[in-house]
């Protein structure tokens, strides 16, 4: 009667981790290949793909490879994790005796002629009325398992309402017994077993279940059921459980969640875009998110027979909705096909009001099964002419169904039990993928037209206004030129007006006069106008050159102050070929000029250090002295006086920057940086 090997096994957290981004990474490969091949071509247009499926690592074929990959990953840990389990020596009772009781009891009934019963077992059929079901399950605890910290009883599946005694002692109960409500069938049970009530040998384990029979509810999983029930440490039975909710009711709801924003998103661009089958999508999608939360046991605020009602009444408007969006999606409209898809939803209402409450699941099974066959039909119908017609929406919609598959198969292999009906979370899986392949296609041909239109208009501006176009470029560029011409020649005008006439006679004064400071101050003029005319004739500068300048020129007046120097430049920068603008010479000349005469007038620097760098485009010069500082009085004044505001002025027109440091004692250090 119990085995200790068991039977199915649940993921852990990472295996499912590791299937959802299997999956997120399949859609990404797809996406991007079918971006790689896309056609502007919209719905209806021929199209001629010319792919290589020969290769088994061409990336079309990725998607499957990574499904088939996780497939394979989850089948050899849950092998693992059977594997575990039979090495803790965890009991599975899959026999039970069972006994069917009118009314309530606190006690397994004696005297009574009890059946033995295979669990999972689902009440197909019960005589009438307030009936519930006796489970006795007998089991050993061998040694092993009695020096175990703490056990417990793992109910993989209870629906509805239960109670649970060992050896005639309650130990726990859910649900109400007088009402029961099939709102935990998905949810395992756990309990612990008290170590004072175990015993070696010969432990009784009675489980009351208070459900309906299949004939009163709208699924085969809310029907009154008692599945497998494992026996072990209750630590690796709680991590069970654990998954085992996730699996069953994390999941499902959380993809249910998000196929109800796809629907509500759907809806929203249909009311936008005034496109049909967007607003069929959104109503599947939406309608099949309810639905799903119901069957997984949504409470709502209304008599059980009601629940299923609404299960069996809602699920046609949902199906024929997804054929209409699959047919008006590839361009198909049948008005008496529609016509008759839409009486199917009468007709079931119809016979859940004249079979209530006694035969609702006669009424729903079938009707499930012929609905699941029109969408098959839909599907197919679906994918043989996007075939024909366009390609892209075809590798839509396979996407979506083999993703659906797979999902399917997962959920087949992955819970414990057959009471639990596989598809709650393929099909949110599917809608989901559709979704994201409809708004990707959608944006695509939204691309394309908005494309096409913007060159037609394009086209169309250019041979309107090509010859004004034509016009008035050649007019600015004849009257750019001749202010350049004009410009140039006023410079060197100028230039030479300067070096003939200024230049002549302050060199004259330089010569001839007898006084020093007169002859001194005429250097400078001159140096000054000498300054000036090179950059009026616009000639670039070698930066290797320039430097030398700046050199020969701070060294002499430096020496003649009694100030020493030292010079920093790296040799690489004196060879570089690279040339700075007459205007960045003249204006950095004058900077390095203003600063070395502060040096001098005002620092009463005894040393004074020159360093040059460049780094990428930028050009760097920095002056810094051992004087004095600048006092503190003067902060904030810095700008109305020892030329400051002349140097920042200038570093500012070259886009340029020169920052000032000072404190008193400690020198000051002029930075200037320009971009070359």
């Amino acid at each position: 009667m119990a085995d200790p090997s068991p039977r199915s096994f649940v993921p852990s957290p990472s295996v499912t981790s590791a299937l959802s981004a299997a999956s997120a990474l399949a859609g990404f490969a797809r996406l991007r290949a079918s971006f790689q091949r896309l056609s502007p071509a919209a719905l209806g247009d021929r199209q001629d793909v010319s792919r290589s499926w020969t290769h088994l690592l061409h990336p079309a074929r990725w998607p499957l490879l990574l499904l088939l990959l996780a497939l394979l990953g989850t089948w050899a840990v849950g092998l693992m994790r059977g594997a575990e389990s039979g090495a803790a020596a965890v009991l599975q009772i899959d026999r039970a005796m069972a006994v069917r009781v009118v009314g309530g009891g606190t006690q397994f009934p004696p005297g009574t002629l009890a059946q033995p019963v295979a669990l999972p077992d689902v009440w197909e059929r019960l005589p009438r009325e307030g009936v519930s079901t006796w489970y006795r399950l007998s089991f050993d605890a061998p040694h092993s398992l009695l020096t175990r910290p703490l056990l417990a009883a793992h109910l993989t599946q209870v629906c509805s309402a239960y109670l649970l005694q060992l050896n005639g002692q309650l130990l726990a109960l859910r649900g109400e017994p007088a009402q029961p409500r099939p709102t935990h069938c998905h949810e395992p049970a756990l309990v612990t077993l008290p170590p004072g009530l175990l015993r070696e040998r010969g432990n009784q384990l009675d489980i009351q279940v208070f459900g309906a029979p299949l004939r009163k509810v709208a699924a085969l999983d809310r029907a009154g059921t008692l599945g497998v029930v494992r026996i072990g440490p209750q630590g690796l039975l709680q991590a069970e459980v654990e998954h085992s909710r996730m699996l069953r009711l994390g999941l499902p709801l959380a993809l249910a969640a998000v196929c109800a924003m796809v629907g509500v998103a759907a809806l929203v661009s249909a009311l936008q875009s005034k496109l049909p089958y967007l607003g069929y999508f959104g109503v599947a999608s939406l309608g099949w998110s309810v639905l799903c939360a119901l069957l997984l046991g949504v409470d709502l605020p209304l008599p059980p027979l009601a629940v299923e009602m609404l299960i069996g009444a809602l699920a046609p408007p949902v199906a024929v909705a997804a054929v209409l969006f699959l047919m008006r999606y590839c361009g198909l409209r049948v008005d008496w096909l529609e016509s008759s898809l839409a009486l199917q939803c009468f007709f079931v209402l119809v016979g859940l009001a004249l079979a209530a409450p006694e035969r609702v699941y006669t009424v729903t099974q079938p009707w499930a099964l012929i609905l699941l066959i029109e969408l098959g039909v839909a599907l197919v119908a679906f994918l043989r002419r996007a075939w024909q017609m366009s390609r892209p929406d075809f590798r839509i919609g396979a996407w979506a169904t083999g993703l659906a598959a797979g999902v399917l198969l997962l959920e087949f292999l992955l819970p414990a039990g057959p009471a639990l009906q596989p598809g709650k979370m393929a099909v949110s899986a599917a809608a989901i993928a559709m979704f994201f392949g409809m708004s990707w296609r959608l944006h695509t041909l939204q691309q394309v037209a908005l494309e096409e239109v913007q060159q037609k208009v394009a086209a169309a501006e250019r041979r309107t206004h090509e010859v004004t176009v034509e016009a008035e470029q050649n007019f600015d560029r004849m009257a750019e030129l001749r202010i350049e011409q004009v410009t140039a020649k006023e410079r060197k005008r100028i230039a030479a007006d300067l070096h003939d006439d200024l230049g002549a006679k302050l060199l004259t004064i330089v010569h001839t006069s007898d006084n020093d400071r007169i002859s001194t101050l005429a250097r400078e003029a001159l140096e000054e106008m000498r300054l000036s005319v090179r950059g009026l004739t616009g000639r670039a500068v070698q930066v290797g050159d320039a430097i030398g300048d700046w050199r020969s020129e701070v060294m002499m007046r430096l020496s003649q102050g009694g100030v020493e120097l030292t010079w920093d430049a790296p040799d690489a920068l004196l060879m570089s070929e690279r040339a700075m603008s007459a205007r960045a010479y003249v204006q950095t000349t004058r900077i390095l000029r203003e600063a070395v005469s502060n040096v001098l007038k005002h620092s009463g620097a005894t040393h004074c250090e020159i360093s040059i760098r460049q780094e990428n485009n930028d050009f760097e010069l920095v002056i810094a002295d051992n004087g004095k500082g600048i006092p503190m009085e003067l902060d904030g004044m810095l700008d109305r006086g020892h030329g400051m505001s002349t140097m920042k002025g200038r570093a500012k027109q070259l886009q340029g920057q020169c920052l000032v440091e000072s404190g008193p004692g400690y020198g000051t250090t002029i930075r200037l940086t320009l971009p070359l």
